[in-house]
């Protein structure tokens, strides 16, 4: 082999080696957003541990998912109850009749959350137009307000700008309709906001406000038997 091909040989290598290493992209990352990307939202204890990177934050609309059938079983019902009870701390007392009734709900032409909001009139004018889908919102719900234990969040937004500090959440669950207004009208006077139940059309509410906001809670049975819930909140 001459001393030329032996020289060329050795400046090659000798340039493979003082190049940097590509940069990891996951090591990069900043460590809040990888784990706002990858976990699940802690409403369903069942789904510790999973990576839903594909709709724990969602950009240009609301993502969807559906209950599974294993969800919806009685033995669920009482999962959930049982949870209900121990946030309490015991029993739950039933919610009072609805004070007032009105034939139509203020969401029944809502279909969206921006609009759903708008429909409320819980804040400023302006603040519906400012929210954002990420199902992040679900889990930033004040703490008095949660997600029914075990609920199935389908879909959250919200915003946090400012003079408009709104979430709003749909979600289903197994419960009945009256145990999840039992439950919300419960935890509301815990927190002393004050609540109210009304009905309009189909619907069933826990409402209210205080120095520091408002919400409102609307229930209603659908046809697959779930009870569906949007959830509100206004500066809370």
């Amino acid at each position: 082999m001459s001393r030329l091909f032996i020289t060329v040989l050795f400046a090659v290598g000798l340039a493979s080696c003082s190049k940097d290493p590509a940069a990891d992209p996951q090591a990069e990352r900043d460590s809040a957003v990888a784990g706002a990307l990858s976990e699940p939202i802690m409403t369903d204890p069942d789904l510790a541990g999973q990576s839903r990177n594909d709709t724990a934050v969602s950009g240009g609309g609301p993502a969807t998912a559906e209950v599974p059938p294993h969800k919806r079983t009685p033995e669920e019902v009482e999962r959930a109850r049982q949870a209900a009870r121990d946030l309490l701390g015991g029993a739950i007392d039933p919610a009072p009749f609805a004070e007032v009734t009105t034939d139509q709900s203020k969401l029944a032409r809502a279909v969206t959350m921006e609009a759903i909001v708008a429909a409320l009139k819980l804040g400023p004018a302006q603040c519906p137009a400012k929210v954002g889908y990420s199902f992040i919102w679900s889990a930033r719900l004040p703490a008095s307000l949660p997600i029914y234990p075990r609920g199935h969040a389908m879909v959250a937004a919200g915003t946090d700008d400012t003079g408009c500090k709104l979430r709003a959440v749909r979600f289903v669950t197994p419960v009945p309709v009256n145990d999840v207004i039992d439950f919300y009208f419960a935890m509301a006077s815990k927190a002393d906001l004050t609540p109210e139940r009304r009905s309009e059309g189909t619907d069933q509410i826990v409402a209210g406000r205080n120095d520091a906001g408002a919400y409102a809670i609307y229930v209603r049975q659908r046809a697959d038997g779930l009870s569906e819930v949007d959830l509100v909140t206004s500066g809370l």
